[in-house]
């Protein structure tokens, strides 16, 4: 009986350690990752504090995409009233993609079982791509193991998933570690293969979290330039260059079609406003120093506020004491073991990464002040963390392998991966929510959390007639605010002399403009004496104004119109062709309360014809969606010769015809939404809208897959045709 233990133990200790068996890994890493999705076990109620929800209402809107002949996604069909919403084109097109497939094929009733195959994989490729990685920098199986075990449970990586339900980013944590492993090979090894390998994991990052992708390029090029520093001079450095440039640049090609909108367009979606509003800095409460080297999860606000419920940013202290085992050996006198001479200048590299990226996640200092706006897209500077990951199980790879130079037994790697596992633990957050599954697929907006982000913001320079006035100031950001103006329509009323407004382009000199004001006020939010004044002012100005009509509030309707009476707007001199306007509340009002008044027409009358609009509730009737093709049937008559069609408004992303012509399209204001407009003459006509992206792009990246498939296939059978003469 001794004896049969003993070879069952030797057994164990052989596939658990020999090089070959990386299956077993993968099995050992699944079975760890099941764990760790314990506070998501439910198939039925969402764990629904963080983003989970709005991410499964994009894996249902993509699996939408999908059946109408979306490829590569584009628009979300059901957001924003079917408007083809361009979330796709900006945002995370590969998990949403995948997502919607394994939704449609593998899980057709229940997409919440897709989104968590999905992470449930996410955990189990980073992790093993890490122990690939590791493996071949420190030789040690051991160590390898436990780096990619410490990837996949890092603190972050489960916040990720549970608190902040950060779905897109998450599935990046997965694929970094692929593009870490090919790019290092693609450096070290001259194998084509390489090179097309790393192509397509960048493009894959690039496609799934562009934050992500951003930062892993910043960082992975400055460990690259830490590997050169180190890296000796007898060794040539040109080449493996080159093959990084060329993995680098072929994966951008790849992703052409979805980075150049992101490049060239973003600066009009609302997002961009955030990013340039908002730096990073004003996050860092989110991630005092304390809290980062804390042993265990504790939340950054003593009474939780501002912070998404289990939201504990951490880095996690297996990858603190392996950065100091590391620093300590590095450092010392005695020399490394000689299987890690080679891979020193890397090593070298992740130590000092390592202190880096935790330095600029606490962000003791405003050092953002000083960086190019586009870097703040960040958002927060706890992402940082996924960066500290990476670099964190590399270390511990490294400080197994310099703790146990010799000898490190199954016995020590169960202790290892009991140890790693137990102290993940404070970040598996006990489940709250109440929201169905059911519930989301009878309704999957993503609402709050996405609905308005990827909005076109291009400015209006013509004032159309019959079109609903915008509501939010002309910076307004993605917020649960402006959302809300959004959903309930506000009228942006505000107190005597403070400083919001909107700004409007002027009125043409034959135009005889009226304001039309239509709306239902709430009682319980006025008192008897609040009155509502109109009010223009100049562009630059708060000196000149003029009040162009009061009326009081003591009223359960708004039926106003207000004419711009011309003789006195004159006197303002309404230079640069700009004007804004406000809506002013006096009366005996709370400082902390304005009256609600919501809105059913807000628009401008007494507009010359070529720019007043058949309006938005006359089209959308008269369109119907086949396809990706949004079709509409209109005529058009003397008094309104601008049609507003149902769809959402993206500058040189999309193909308008008229009768068969590509003609030229657009923005016309709908409240904040840019809808597209067209101008015709009278008569009748057959409209076609379809969300194209920008086509010279899409030809790009259509023939860089061309040619990377041309080689693959290539070195594949090339590899084939090497074999079989071997074996002759």
């Amino acid at each position: 009986m001794k004896s049969f233990k003993f070879k069952v133990w030797k057994s164990f200790n052989f596939w658990l350690l020999n090089e070959s068996h990386h299956l077993l890994v993968i099995l050992l890493y699944g079975i760890i990752a099941f764990s760790l999705m314990a506070p998501m076990a439910s198939n039925s109620v969402i764990f629904s504090t963080g983003e989970t929800v709005p991410h499964l209402a994009y894996i249902i809107q993509g699996r939408m995409a999908l059946e109408e002949g979306q490829f590569p996604l584009r628009v979300a069909p059901y957001e924003n009233n079917g408007w083809r919403y361009g979330s796709f084109q900006f945002y995370s097109q590969i998990p949403y993609t995948l997502g919607g497939l394994i939704y449609k094929f593998l899980t057709p009733y229940n997409p919440y079982i897709a989104l968590k195959m999905m992470l449930w994989g996410s955990l189990v490729i980073g992790g093993f791509f890490i122990y690939r990685l590791s493996l071949w920098l420190t030789r040690s199986q051991p160590g390898a193991i436990l780096a990619g075990l410490s990837y996949l449970s890092a603190p972050y990586f489960l916040n990720t998933i549970h608190a902040r339900g950060a779905f897109p980013e998450a599935i990046a944590q997965g694929i970094l570690p692929i593009v870490l492993y090919y790019v290092i090979k693609t450096y070290s090894n001259p194998k084509p293969q390489y090179i097309l390998l790393s192509s397509i994991a960048w493009f894959a990052l690039a496609t799934t979290h562009i934050i992500t992708f951003i930062y892993g390029s910043l960082f992975l090029g400055i460990l690259g330039l830490l590997i050169i520093v180190k890296t000796p001079k007898t060794r040539a450095l040109i080449n493996p260059l080159i093959r990084v440039t060329v993995g680098y640049i072929l994966g951008w090609l790849l992703g052409f079609y979805y980075l150049m909108p992101v490049v060239l367009e973003s600066q009009y979606v609302s997002m961009r406003f955030y990013v340039d509003q908002v730096s990073p800095y004003m996050t860092n409460w989110m991630t005092p120093l304390a809290n980062l080297l804390s042993p265990t999860a504790l939340s950054p606000s003593p009474r939780d506020e501002g912070i998404t419920y289990g939201l504990t940013p951490a880095v996690g202290w297996i990858f603190l004491v392996a950065w100091g085992v590391v620093v300590y050996d590095y450092y010392s006198a005695k020399p490394l073991p000689p299987r890690l001479n080679p891979t020193s200048s890397y090593l070298f590299g992740l130590i000092w990464i390592f202190p880096l990226v935790l330095f600029i996640t606490w962000s003791p200092i405003d050092f953002w002040a000083f960086l190019p706006k586009s870097l703040w897209v960040t958002q927060f500077t706890f992402r940082f963390l996924t960066h500290i990951m990476w670099c964190g199980a590399l270390l511990t790879g490294y400080a197994i392998a310099l703790l146990f130079p010799r000898r490190f037994s199954s016995r020590h790697l169960l202790i290892g991966i009991f140890l790693i596992v137990m102290v993940s633990r404070p970040w598996l957050p006990i489940p709250r929510g109440t929201i169905t599954v059911d519930q989301v697929v009878e309704n999957p907006q993503f609402s709050k959390s996405g609905a308005i982000d990827y909005l076109n913001r291009s400015v209006i320079k013509t004032l159309y007639g019959k079109a609903q006035l915008p509501l939010l100031s002309n910076t307004w950001i993605p917020s649960y605010n402006s959302w809300e103006s959004f959903d309930r329509k506000f009228l942006p009323v505000i107190g005597e002399n403070e400083p919001n407004w909107r700004i409007l382009p002027l009125w043409q000199e034959t135009d005889k403009p009226v304001l039309v004001i239509e709306g239902k006020v709430t009682p319980e939010t006025v008192s008897d004496a609040t009155t509502l004044s109109v009010v223009v002012l100049q562009r630059y100005s708060d000196e000149n104004k003029q009040i162009l009509g009061e009326i009081p509030l003591n009223q359960p309707r708004l039926n106003w119109r207000v004419p711009f009476d011309l003789t006195k707007l004159n006197q303002l001199d309404l230079a640069p062709k700009e004007f804004r306007l406000q809506f002013v509340v006096k009366g005996n009002i709370d400082n902390n309360q304005r009256p609600q008044i919501e809105v059913d027409n807000l628009f401008f009358e007494g507009i010359s014809p070529e720019n007043t609009v058949i309006p938005l509730e006359t089209t959308k009737d008269k369109c119907t969606q086949q396809g990706i093709k949004t079709l509409c049937e209109v005529s058009v008559g003397e008094k309104a010769q601008v049609v507003q069609l149902p769809v959402l408004y993206y500058s040189r992303m999309q193909q308008i015809k008229i009768n068969g012509q590509l003609v030229e399209y657009f923005p016309v204001n709908y409240y904040d939404y840019n809808l597209v407009g067209v101008r015709l003459k009278p008569g009748n006509y057959q409209i076609q809208a379809i969300f194209t992206g920008l086509v010279w792009a899409n030809w790009i990246s259509f023939f860089a897959w061309l040619s990377v498939i041309i080689m693959g296939m290539k070195l594949f059978w090339g590899g084939k045709k090497q074999e079989a003469d071997v074996k002759v």
